[in-house]
C-alpha cells in the first residue's frame, strides 16, 4: 500500500514537472506561475533553498521535477507551438483558463490572516510589476552584443535574469529573453550546439536560482499573507500578456459572424477545460 502511495506521489510530481516544462514556451505563462497553480512551488523553493539539509531527498525530488520538465520541453512544447500557430485563440484561452483556475487555491493561502488595506496594496504592487515588465519593448536591452570577456559577463547576467523569471511567478521567461535581445541568440546556440554558451548560461541560471530562492523562502515563511497577496497580483498580471500578445492578435480585423460563433464556442470550451484542469490538479497538491 505504501509502495503504491509513493508511486502515485512520484507520478504526480513528474506530471506537474511535465506541465511546468511544456508551458514555459507560452508567452505570459511562467514556470513559477504553473508551479504555484499546481501546488508544488513552496516545496520546490524549500528543496533548493535547504538543499544541504537533506541532499538525498532534495536531489530525488528535484530530479523528478526536472525529468518531467525536460520531457515537457522536448515533447509537448513543440505541440503547443504548433497549436498556437494553427489555433491561437482557443489554445490561448485554455492557458488563460488555467491561470485563472489557480487563483482560488492562492486565495485560500491568504486566508490564514484577515484581509486588510495593506493586502490590497501588496496585490496592486504585484499586479503593476508584472504588467509593467510586459510592456518593456523587445530587444530594448542589447545583452547579446559585445565580444570576449564582456560577452560572457553579459551571458552570466542573462542567466541570473532567467533565474528570476523562472523562480518568480507571473514573469514569462520567453518574454524576458526577448527584452534582453537574447532569445534568437539562445535558439541559435542550441541549434548549433554551442556548448560554451549553453554551459555558461546554464551555470549562471543555476547560481541565480540558488541566490534567489533563499530570500523567497524567507518571505514566504515570515510574511505568508503579504507574499501570497503579491503573488496573486503577479498571476493576474500575467494574463495581460496572454491577452495582448496572443488573444487580441488572433482576432481577425474583418471577422464575420460565423467566425465569432465557431471560434467563440471553441474558446469558451477551451477556457473552461483549462480552468477545470488546474482546479482538478490543485486537489493533489504536494506542499
Amino acid at each position: 500500500m505504501k509502495m503504491r502511495s509513493n508511486f502515485k506521489d512520484d507520478l504526480s510530481i513528474i506530471l506537474k514537472g511535465y506541465i511546468i516544462g511544456s508551458s514555459m514556451s507560452v508567452p505570459g505563462v511562467s514556470g513559477g506561475t504553473m508551479a504555484i497553480l499546481l501546488g508544488i512551488y513552496d516545496r520546490l523553493i524549500s528543496s533548493i533553498s535547504n538543499f544541504l539539509k537533506d541532499i538525498k531527498g532534495n536531489i530525488l525530488f528535484l530530479l523528478k521535477v526536472c525529468i518531467g520538465a525536460g520531457a515537457g520541453i522536448c515533447s509537448l512544447s513543440f505541440l503547443i507551438k504548433w497549436l498556437l500557430e494553427h489555433f491561437p485563440l482557443p489554445i490561448s484561452m485554455f492557458f488563460l483558463g488555467a491561470v485563472v483556475g489557480g487563483i482560488p487555491a492562492l486565495y485560500k493561502k491568504t486566508k490564514e490572516s484577515p484581509l486588510r488595506i495593506s493586502s490590497g496594496l501588496y496585490f496592486l504592487l504585484g499586479l503593476i510589476t508584472v504588467i509593467s515588465i510586459g510592456f518593456i519593448p523587445e530587444g530594448s536591452i542589447s545583452i547579446s552584443a559585445g565580444t570576449g570577456v564582456t560577452h560572457y559577463l553579459m551571458i552570466l547576467l542573462t542567466g541570473i535574469v532567467i533565474a528570476l523569471a523562472l523562480v518568480l511567478p507571473g514573469i514569462s521567461t520567453s518574454h524576458m529573453l526577448l527584452v534582453l535581445g537574447m532569445y534568437d541568440t539562445m535558439l541559435t546556440a542550441i541549434t548549433e550546439f554551442d556548448i560554451v554558451f549553453i554551459g555558461i548560461l546554464g551555470i549562471a541560471t543555476l547560481i541565480g536560482v540558488f541566490l534567489i530562492t533563499k530570500p523567497i523562502e524567507w518571505t514566504l515563511n515570515r510574511f505568508p499573507h503579504q507574499t501570497y497577496c503579491m503573488i496573486i497580483g503577479f498571476v493576474i498580471g500575467s494574463t495581460s500578456e496572454i491577452f495582448r500578445d496572443k488573444i487580441l492578435p488572433a482576432i481577425p480585423a474583418s471577422a464575420h459572424a460565423l467566425w465569432w460563433i465557431g471560434s467563440g464556442l471553441m474558446s469558451i470550451a477551451a477556457f473552461i477545460l483549462g480552468f477545470m484542469a488546474i482546479t482538478s490538479l490543485a486537489k493533489y497538491q504536494n506542499d
